[in-house]
């Protein structure tokens, strides 16, 4: 009797890919191999459950043509290759989409190069369990125009890296336990809104952009060494405003920004709380408006690199920041305080005279050189700052000026952000403006 036939195998996920006309839509159901390359305009969309496993080989899914769209999909396990940078996706044509899509076991997440007015939202990706050192940035966006990341979540990867490319919105991303949460270079008008940044090694760099704004987003515990919640170096135009910077290392470090002489910054509206630091300021930050941030409870408010401080604006119309170890009267209750705020600080003067003694910058030597200097002063303090219309009152960020009852909320609100452990409390003691104080 002659053999039945074998079914023919069902076409691989390639191949309906290369059969289908420009335009149409290709359905992925269950688990299909890759990896797999879209050279044409199409829609790539999965049903519930689907998976392309690109078997650990190159990149899983890259796209070569204007138009495509790839929604609903699990993409996992890329190539672990960085010298060719393999990923979960990698687009090298305008006018993508992606949107629904969960990004596992890959060592690059997103590789964007010369693909301007790409959108990509609602996204979640995770990196291979690998060294710090060995791992791809989550995102990497190059000579991209114009692009749209909203709601990516973003774990055990490396950076969402924007170079060369302006107009981009990064909006509700979550950052944890990366290196650097966003890092720009040269990316011009560039927005970052809503987003969360946590336990990363930095929050967000911005080097070498203008008109970059940062509005609405916590940067929380970033606590190394070089630790920082936000950064700025050779920046122009920035606006940082309405941010909670909260249980870094530093909240805010700024250098060489604004960058032209006659360049402003606005750095307004921030609750900057818990931190090691608040803010440090290199000597080449000039021409900030510094004004209606809430300084709360840093064990350092300020510091002060390369030389003196000048330039930076501290209040406007009458009002400036306010400032936790600030005690002064408003006796008119005008909600300013009676004298200046002056950040000043007797060991940063001794150590000016004697470099060696930076040594012992986090001992109990710096509280008690400030508190025998006050007692007995042998030489002025070295002033940081001078803020001439401290606030008494709490300001409230502006995503919360609704719920707040009471300046009272807006303190609880920040220190309950930091999640405990900040660096408030230390060995039964906490610190005060360079003091240790016994808790109450």
């Amino acid at each position: 009797a002659p053999r039945a036939a074998l079914p023919a195998a069902a076409p691989s996920l390639q191949a309906r890919i290369d059969a289908a006309p420009p335009g149409a839509t290709v359905t992925v159901r269950g688990v299909e191999r890759g990896p797999v390359v879209i050279s044409k305009p199409l829609r790539l969309v999965g049903e519930p459950g689907a998976v392309i496993d690109g078997g650990g080989r190159g990149t899983v899914v890259r796209v070569t043509a204007p138009g495509v769209i790839l929604s609903r999909l699990t993409l996992r396990r890329s190539g672990t290759d960085l010298n060719e940078e393999d990923a979960a996706v990698a687009i090298g044509a305008p006018g993508a989409i992606l949107e629904d899509l969960v990004l596992d076991d890959v060592l690059f997440g997103l590789n964007l190069k010369q693909a301007d007015d790409a959108v990509i939202r609602r996204v979640t990706m995770r990196g291979y369990d690998l060294p710090s050192g060995r791992r791809g940035d989550a995102v990497r966006l190059w000579y991209s125009q114009r692009v749209v990341l909203s709601q990516v979540r973003i774990r055990r990867l490396r950076d969402v890296l924007i170079w060369f490319s302006r107009s981009s919105v990064l909006h509700a991303l979550d950052v944890a336990a990366s290196r650097y949460g966003v890092h720009l270079m040269y990316a011009d008008g560039l927005r970052l809104l809503d987003s969360t940044f946590t336990d990363n090694a930095v929050g967000a760099y911005v080097m070498y952009s203008s008109g970059v704004r940062i509005e609405g987003t916590r940067f929380l515990r970033h606590r190394g060494s070089t630790g920082v919640g936000l950064a700025f170096k050779e920046s122009d135009d920035v606006v940082v405003r309405g941010n909670l910077l909260a249980g870094n290392h530093v909240g805010l470090y700024v250098d060489g920004t604004p960058l032209r002489e006659d360049g402003r910054s606005e750095i307004s509206g921030n609750v900057v709380a818990g931190n090691e630091t608040g803010i440090v300021l290199l000597a080449n930050a000039s021409g900030n408006v510094i004004v209606g941030n809430r300084f709360d409870h840093n064990a350092r408010q300020v510091r002060v690199e390369g030389g003196a401080q000048t330039g930076n604006v501290w209040a406007h119309a009458g009002r400036g920041n306010y400032w936790s170890d600030h005690v002064a009267l408003d006796a008119d209750g005008d909600g300013v305080a009676d004298r200046p705020y002056r950040a000043q600080e007797w060991f940063e003067r001794l150590e000016d005279r004697l470099p060696a003694a930076a040594l012992f910058w986090g001992s109990a030597a710096v509280a008690a050189v400030d508190f025998a200097s006050k007692l007995l002063p042998l030489f002025p303090p070295h002033v940081l700052l001078e803020d001439p219309s401290p606030l008494v009152a709490l300001p409230v960020a502006p995503e919360h000026r609704g719920e707040a009852a009471s300046p009272a909320f807006a303190a609880a609100s920040a220190l309950l952000a930091l999640g405990g452990g900040v660096t408030l409390w230390r060995t039964g003691t906490r610190q005060r403006n360079g003091r240790r104080e016994r808790p109450t």
